[in-house]
């Protein structure tokens, strides 16, 4: 009885164990079914691009009405830089002309004709030489507080003046303190170097601010003051001033700039920068305040290198089907995310190598634009087809101006990704097959 129970129980424990193993491995199966399945939808699911924003019906619906607070752009979804409403209705306390504006309203500006001559600032060197004065002669150069000293006289006002207003200061110490006859002072005057000076510069640039211009290293002077005498000033500029501030935005009104000197607003017409006609380079003094005034309009046509604008971008480029370890392999390197000023989305992606190769599995890639856009301060998301973006490549909206610091991002094709994503499918099954064997 013993035996015969016993005999009967080994059969029925080995039937519930291989209905135990084929239960299991249907459940393996089945998870590994469901697994491939839901990887294979997620993956032909985003077959070009990442999930779009919700927010792209309302870029489309509002895209000809009043502007919006809108920063992602579909395919074929016009682009134009432009002024949001949260910029619009900024906070009061926000003067975007600086110190522009007066207590009394809109500012008076005076004439351009009393700025024909350099004015003096703090680094200035000067070399003084007075006629039967020796003793009075000498190097000087303008000092912290703004005076020159010259021996046995008393200091004497620089900053701010022009070299003739200097001449004359010196003449009438000299004569003050009887140490010449009037009549018979004779003084020269040669600027042996200008100085570095601070100047301030707002509104439609690239890096509002103050700066610092007209930088000299040792070697420069040693082997200026070894050669000869003199100094053009070129870094004092106000060419030169914008350039060092980032150089002028798209949306700048370079018809009226305005420059602020000893409480005083001058008008300046830098147009003919750009368009071959004379032009008012003044050479700027310490304190200077420079503002570009704002359009609300992003004009193209300034997207160029120029006196006032930058003559380059730095670019940031992604072109990566999977990580690699260094650029060389992707063929990014530096030369490939430098461009001239003015260079469009589509010319960034052939830079990016976004574009070539097989039509048939090449063709259907997208490229992602990262911009800050100047007008509004707010990061933009612009996506492109390659096939769109090179049939409507004459469209400024379709196929914008590429800003510095912008950001390129390139995705496969679907081609690409189907090959990509049976790969994947590849590297799943083949485990799973030898855990089955197993």
């Amino acid at each position: 009885m013993l035996s015969f129970q016993f005999g009967a129980y080994r059969p029925k424990k080995q039937a519930s164990k291989q209905a135990s193993e084929q239960q299991n491995g249907f459940s393996l199966s089945g998870h590994a079914s469901s697994l491939i399945f839901l990887l294979t939808l997620s993956s032909l699911g985003g077959c070009v691009t990442p999930a779009q924003p919700k927010q792209q019906a309302l870029c489309q619906r509002q895209l000809d009405s009043k502007p919006q607070d809108c920063h992602y752009y579909d395919d074929m979804v016009p682009y134009s830089r432009r002024y949001s409403e949260q910029t619009e209705q900024s906070s009061p306390n926000q003067d975007t002309r600086g110190d522009l504006v007066a207590a009394g309203g809109e500012p008076q500006f005076y004439s351009l004709d009393s700025l024909s001559a350099p004015r003096l600032s703090t680094g200035d060197r000067l070399k003084i030489q007075i006629l039967n004065g020796e003793e009075f002669s000498g190097d000087v150069e303008v000092n912290a507080d703004g005076y020159i000293y010259l021996p046995y006289l008393n200091a004497i006002r620089a900053e701010g003046i022009a070299i003739p207003e200097l001449k004359q200061a010196l003449s009438d110490e000299l004569i003050k303190e009887q140490l010449m006859l009037a009549g018979t002072v004779r003084i020269s005057i040669m600027p042996l170097q200008w100085g570095a000076i601070n100047i301030r510069v707002s509104g439609a640039v690239y890096e509002p601010g103050q700066h610092k211009i007209n930088r000299h290293s040792e070697v420069d002077i040693a082997e200026q003051h070894a050669s000869f005498h003199g100094d053009n000033a070129q870094g004092r500029s106000l060419t030169k001033a914008l350039r060092s501030s980032g150089g002028v935005r798209p949306d700048a009104d370079i018809r009226q700039v305005v420059l602020t000197r000893q409480g005083k607003q001058y008008r300046l017409d830098l147009s003919g920068i750009l368009s071959g006609k004379e032009v008012d380079n003044l050479i700027l003094m310490s304190g200077d305040h420079i503002h570009v005034p704002e359009t609300h309009y992003f004009d193209d046509s300034l997207a160029r290198p120029s006196q006032i604008t930058i003559p380059g971008i730095r670019v940031f480029i992604s072109n990566l089907t999977q990580p690699a370890s260094s650029n060389s392999q992707s063929a990014v390197d530096t030369e490939a995310t430098r461009f001239p000023y003015g260079t469009r989305l589509l010319s960034g992606a052939i830079a990016a190598n976004c574009m070539g190769g097989a039509q048939s599995t090449n063709a259907s890639r997208h490229v992602i634009l990262i911009t800050k856009n100047p007008m509004s301060e707010q990061i933009d998301v612009v996506e492109r087809s390659l096939s769109s973006l090179i049939s409507h490549s004459y469209q400024p909206e379709i196929n914008p101006v590429l800003l510095p610091g912008d950001g390129l991002a390139c995705y496969d094709s679907r081609v690409t990704n189907l090959r990509e994503v049976a790969r994947t499918l590849t590297d799943l099954l083949v485990p799973v097959s030898l855990l089955g064997l197993l």
